[in-house]
């Protein structure tokens, strides 16, 4: 998937550190159960990101705005290019996390935990087709992804500003498992409901197949959106202020 820019990338990463918001809690790195603490901590955090925090670099994330989004044609099922603008992504605030791991010898952070509702809302644009079935239209769209199971493994540097310890991602390996997707594009065939409703629900029936044809498109949108809030968040917070 390629994207233009994330409406939350126009906060500026400023070289000034702050501190941590005090609703966030913070743990010791010589804490002998840091592991723990850390999870505790951003387990904590993800259910209050239901406002900006402008002074760290964090947006509001429900929803989370996106100006616009290209999925590409898949290898198989997918003969379509999905073009979606003036998109809302909600449920980011919802994850339950089970490992938030730094590794600050080998400069990686791991992740993993589950959406049990990720929801994306946009205008779209298809035209080619799906399954062999032609599909064309434009018009506001659905599609909802039930408990994403989610995997990341981030590597980083570090960098140091004004004496303080700040870190970059610099690669990411994101995978994704759905139990369950769901589609809705209305106007479909300029309006004709009965066509519409037919293309709706043969997405739906075959919604595995749909999806993993497509897959690496949502990977990278995901893969996307936690960089850039990690990214965000650390430009402005160093790994001092974060951890005592």
């Amino acid at each position: 998937m390629q994207t233009a820019p994330l409406v939350f990338l126009s906060f500026l990463a400023l070289t000034v550190a702050v501190k941590l918001p005090s609703n966030f809690q913070k743990c010791n790195r010589k804490q002998p159960d840091l592991k723990e603490c850390v999870l505790r901590a951003v387990q904590n955090a993800v259910p209050q990101l239901t406002r900006a925090y402008d002074e760290v670099n964090i947006p509001n994330v429900h929803p989370l705005e996106v100006a616009e989004a290209t999925i590409g044609a898949g290898s198989g099922s997918v003969a379509v290019e999905q073009k979606f603008k003036q998109c809302k992504l909600d449920g980011f605030h919802t994850m339950k996390i089970d490992k938030f791991e730094f590794d600050f010898e080998g400069k990686t952070l791991s992740v993993s935990g589950y959406f049990p509702e990720i929801k994306k809302e946009c205008q779209y644009e298809l035209d080619g087709k799906v399954l062999l079935l032609a599909v064309k239209g434009t018009g506001p769209s659905t599609v909802v992804l039930k408990n994403l199971k989610v995997t990341a493994l981030f590597n980083y540097e570090e960098k140091m500003k004004k004496g303080k310890t700040h870190i970059k991602i610099i690669s990411s390996k994101v995978n994704l498992d759905p139990e369950l997707v769901s589609y809705n594009f209305e106007n479909l065939f300029n309006g004709d409901k009965q066509l519409g409703d037919n293309i709706n629900r043969v997405l739906n029936d075959n919604w595995k197949e749909v999806f993993d044809d497509v897959k690496d498109g949502y990977v990278e949108v995901i893969n996307r959106i936690l960089v850039q809030l990690l990214n965000n968040f650390f430009s402005k917070v160093s790994l001092e202020e974060a951890f005592d």
